[in-house]
């Protein structure tokens, strides 16, 4: 393996020696930056890290199924691992979810189950699952690997990244579906820099449907750190916020990551800012066919 010149002798590899992804400096403030987390290989978003994290845990447990309630995103990283380690791979999602999902997931092997509108409403059908044919379930709705996978990983890259460039982090903006990586960024920064940087969490707004995010209540990872604020976005703002990338850096976010961008937009200053973009738009070409009826 030579990790310099990007040749790897198996997917895992591959996986832990591209970190870390790029931080690319963005043209929409005076010093805004992107966490560009489609750069890893499974299911090109943030979840590859937490799909790794809670598939060690089956690893580890010699269970021959695992189950797990996703809208997405995790779903296609823990069904690439076990294609890899040739496990059983049950997934359930809801039944709005993009179909480019379920379709990804059963090429990798998994069986695909879509049901309710949302994941909290599949969580009963997963235990009962769980329960009924002994598939472990890796819930990452309660699993605190969850949000420690990115205090151990992107919240460190980030804050590295950063010291290459001699600047300290000021606000760290990022979206929050189980709250996990915004848990895990938040943890780090604030127990390494206390009040001298700002987290900001997004949401949808009430009312409002935006792909990998939902919005925060009682139950969500977020209640376990400090976060300075949290965003409402609407769906509309967030489409706004993937074109302006896409016509300033060409590169094609994905709608979580627009709504980052659109909370960005709100605040938009001169403090050294990091938007973590979750995935790309290609997954979500069907939500963005009538684009032109958004912007």
């Amino acid at each position: 393996m030579s990790k310099d010149l990007h040749v790897f002798e198996d997917p895992i590899e591959l996986l832990e020696n591209m970190w870390p992804t790029p931080l690319l400096k963005l043209k929409i403030g005076e010093d805004v930056w992107a966490k560009l987390e489609f750069y890893n290989p499974f299911s090109h978003s943030i979840k590859d890290r937490t799909a790794w994290f809670l598939f060690r845990q089956a690893l580890e447990s010699n269970a021959n199924e695992i189950v797990e309630a996703t809208s997405g995103n995790l779903g296609i990283a823990l069904a690439s691992l076990s294609a890899i380690f040739n496990k059983k791979f049950t997934s359930f999602i809801p039944a709005r979810a993009p179909q480019s999902f379920k379709v990804m997931m059963k090429i990798l092997g998994a069986q695909v189950i879509q049901a309710g509108k949302s994941t909290t409403e599949l969580l009963p059908l997963v235990k009962q699952y769980s329960k009924s044919t002994g598939a472990l379930h890796l819930d990452q709705f309660r699993n605190p690997l969850n949000y420690m996978t990115h205090y151990y990983t992107t919240a460190k890259e980030i804050d590295e990244q950063l010291e290459y460039l001699n600047k300290k982090p000021q606000r760290i903006i990022a979206t929050a579906g189980t709250g996990g990586h915004l848990t895990g960024i938040a943890k780090y920064f604030k127990e390494k820099y206390g009040s001298d940087i700002e987290i900001i969490g997004v949401q949808p707004a009430e009312g409002e449907r935006i792909p990998g995010i939902k919005r925060q209540d009682e139950n969500s990872f977020v209640g376990l750190v400090k976060i300075d604020k949290m965003i409402d976005i609407t769906r509309k703002e967030a489409v706004e916020g993937i074109v302006d990338v896409a016509r300033s850096s060409g590169i094609l976010i994905g709608i979580s990551a627009g709504a980052t961008v659109a909370a960005y937009k709100k605040l938009a200053d001169d403090k050294t800012t990091v938007l973590v973009f979750p995935d790309d738009a290609f997954k979500y070409f069907m939500e963005l066919e009538d684009i032109d009826s958004k912007i």
